[in-house]
């Protein structure tokens, strides 16, 4: 259905900027300032987003660069 929103673009472009912080800071502290469980959280969803830009460049966008996702359009 046209203009059905799902909010899967900003789940994705916020998981990507949580990874980026992650990534430029660490999160060593993450545990001792909130609860064990969440830094455990935190550093799933960072596996999984490393996990997603392996399959894909950039997912949820069309591209023509390897490696290719189901939206890409793959050069002939």
């Amino acid at each position: 259905m046209a203009g059905t929103k799902t909010g899967v673009p900003t789940i994705i472009k916020l998981v990507r900027k949580i990874c980026r912080i992650v990534g430029t800071y660490g999160a060593t502290g993450l545990a001792s300032s909130t609860t064990p469980e969440y830094a455990t959280a935190v550093f799933a969803l960072v596996t999984a987003c490393h996990a997603f830009e392996a399959l894909d460049d950039f997912p949820g966008q069309i591209d023509a660069t390897a490696p290719f996702g189901p939206e890409d359009q793959v050069p002939s």
